[in-house]
């Protein structure tokens, strides 16, 4: 990926990541986006990349051999140290030897849905919001 090349090249030796999902600690079946904020902005992406444990990937019926290649999945019960290692894991498979530092959603800059998110003006999408009764209502009469 030319983006890694780049930010080796500018110095970057730790990636900071983070995730916006609350998930407890030792879950066996969980998912998470995991956001690297340089990459998101470079490449315009919504979240860089997603670990998911098998067993949540058996419960979504899905399998690992027809997923893309930004997803990771990992036989271990959700912990940040699970995420840090499996997108270390993935960097050193494509040659990258970044280390990877996981950081808060408080502390991150914020990109992709995170910001976008965060810039959204909440009370003026409440104030434009139509209520479901009326949705359900107006429905009802087709």
């Amino acid at each position: 990926m030319k983006v890694l090349d780049e930010l080796w090249q500018g110095g970057h030796e730790i990636l900071d990541i983070y995730y916006p999902e609350e998930i407890s600690l030792g879950e066996e079946e969980w998912s998470v986006d995991v956001y690297q904020d340089e990459i998101n902005e470079l490449y315009h992406l919504n979240w860089t990349w997603t670990v998911t444990s098998k067993r949540q990937l058996e419960i979504d019926g899905e399998k690992e051999d027809d997923l893309p290649d930004w997803i990771v999945v990992v036989e271990e019960p959700f912990s940040d140290e699970v995420v840090c290692k499996s997108i270390e894991g993935w960097l050193r498979d494509r040659g990258y030897k970044f280390g990877i530092k996981m950081v808060s959603l408080e502390q991150a800059r914020g990109s992709g849905l995170v910001k976008a998110l965060r810039e959204m003006d909440i009370e003026s999408e409440k104030r434009d919001a139509v209520p479901m009764e009326k949705v359900m209502k107006e429905l009802r009469k087709k």
